[in-house]
């Protein structure tokens, strides 16, 4: 756990309300402005430029698309997506690749068995005991 935890406790009719200012104040902030001078900018260049004037639904999809586009090209040390092929393997890296995968999938089988026949023992032994609990009984 984090050593400084943060509660933010909402308490009551007031709290509710600054809630929603702040969600409101927010969203407004960095969402709906942006989009806003987004639609104008392209709508400025539009009218210098043969291109369609856009609404403000679409300046918010252009907003998204910059802010994204923006979030996944800013760290160059880390790559969030890659466009790349993996390297190909040669014919013994397959060959232990997969002698990997069936010595696996034997232990898998051998392990299942193992739990079987353990819950099997367990079974036997309750029933025994139960049988001597019986005869003590009796």
């Amino acid at each position: 756990m984090k050593r400084r935890t943060r509660i933010i406790q909402i308490s009551g009719l007031r709290g509710i309300l600054m809630m929603l200012f702040i969600a409101s104040c927010l969203g407004a902030g960095f969402i709906a402005f942006p989009a806003f001078v987004a639609m104008h900018l392209w709508n400025w260049l539009a009218a210098s430029v043969a291109i369609p004037a856009i609404n403000i639904y679409q300046g918010l999809l252009l907003w998204a698309i910059i802010a994204i586009s923006g979030f996944i090209l800013n760290d160059r040390k880390k790559f969030l997506v890659a466009f790349n092929t993996p390297d190909k393997l040669t014919d013994e890296e397959m060959k232990k690749v997969l002698e990997r995968i069936k010595v696996h999938s034997q232990t898998q089988a051998i392990n299942s068995m193992i739990l079987k026949s353990a819950k099997s023992v367990e079974k036997e032994e309750k029933q025994e005991d139960k049988s001597e609990n019986k005869k003590e009984n009796v």
